[in-house]
């Protein structure tokens, strides 16, 4: 409902923008007066409970910063509820047609990741340094450093096998994801729980031959990561950044945090790729010369449309209910199973 009374239907095509800019707040906003800012003001709410008045003057909680916010276990349940308000929108939408999900003419045959070992991710915690010089002033000159560990996996690669029934070339948009073959009792997932649990690992888009074709793809390569973040030093300098760069480019999530920690016996995973039509996804000219697109799954392109038709996610974003999941067993959709090994 905008100040005005009108009301706006939130349909499948852009009803999720309207609730995005609703619920983050952002200028597009609706009725910004009427529906606040609910995702930051709770940040902001949970960082004061302990002085929520102010009286005895203390600093906020770590939730009202960003880069301090996950440390907070209720990052987690807060983050859960706004999910969820998203997920009770996509509920309302219809699940997903055979045709809406296949690609005519393309076939995965086989799909393989490539590491050490076949079909195994090795993860291990390393051992990196941090440059802190710029965040305090330690009346000193030099460089100072903090050394820390953090999660991080070997490098790999996807190999995936597609066959082109057709006589001419197709272009497709690859999609991968990731999610538990198991709950934490070791339970199997049904489709609607696992659709949930599914990650995005990577998009990118693809040429297909006739006849069959081999899609090598390597980890580092991601649509999701950032590969590399600045030293503050090297930003001042201006080294490896582009002419038209900004604080936008920082965005993305780190490259060792693409797949989750494994267990010592091998945790299964569900992978799961598939090949859309990159004709019908194309969304403007966007092009990969576009400015900061590292990680333009999540963080779409810079002042450009989000470069894809499909809603993100898809098509695990709307519901798949037991009577309509033999929909996701399509030709260009192939399941395959692998495993997380933590060392």
């Amino acid at each position: 409902i905008d100040p005005n009374g009108e009301e706006y239907a939130l349909d499948e095509t852009f009803g999720i923008d309207v609730l995005g800019a609703i619920i983050e707040s952002s200028r597009d906003s609706k009725n910004r007066e009427y529906y606040g800012s609910l995702h930051n003001w709770g940040h902001v709410l949970m960082a004061n409970v302990v002085d929520p008045d102010g009286k005895y003057q203390t600093n906020p909680g770590v939730m009202d910063d960003t880069a301090t916010s996950l440390r907070d276990p209720i990052f987690y349940r807060w983050h859960r509820f706004i999910d969820d308000l998203f997920q009770e929108f996509k509920r309302k939408l219809k699940p997903y047609t055979k045709d809406q999900l296949s690609f005519t003419g393309v076939e995965i045959k086989n799909v393989k990741v490539h590491a050490h070992q076949e079909d195994v991710i090795s993860t291990t915690f390393v051992e990196d340094l941090l440059e802190i010089s710029n965040a305090f002033n330690f009346g000193r000159t030099g460089a100072v450093k903090v050394r820390y560990q953090h999660l991080d996996h070997e490098p790999f690669v996807y190999d995936i096998e597609v066959e082109n029934l057709s006589a001419r070339l197709r272009h497709g948009t690859c999609r991968i994801f990731l999610a538990p073959v198991h709950d934490e009792l070791h339970n199997q997932l049904t489709p609607e729980e696992l659709r949930r649990l599914m990650i995005e690992l990577d998009r990118f888009r693809v040429e297909l031959q006739p006849g069959v074709n081999h899609i090598h793809r390597h980890s580092r390569d991601s649509s999701v990561t950032i590969s590399k973040q600045a030293k503050f030093s090297e930003l001042l300098k201006g080294q490896g950044t582009a002419v038209n760069a900004n604080e936008y480019c920082s965005c993305g999530w780190p490259d060792h945090l693409l797949v989750p920690k494994g267990n010592d016996r091998g945790m299964p995973f569900h992978l799961c790729v598939i090949i859309t039509d990159y004709l019908y996804d194309l969304v403007g000219d966007y092009g990969y010369d576009t400015p900061c697109v590292d990680a333009v799954s999540y963080c779409g392109a810079k002042d450009s449309l989000y470069p894809d038709r499909r809603a993100m996610g898809f098509p695990f974003d709307r519901p798949i209910p037991e009577s309509h999941a033999s929909n996701m067993h399509q030709p260009n959709i192939r399941f395959t199973q692998i495993k997380i090994q933590h060392h």
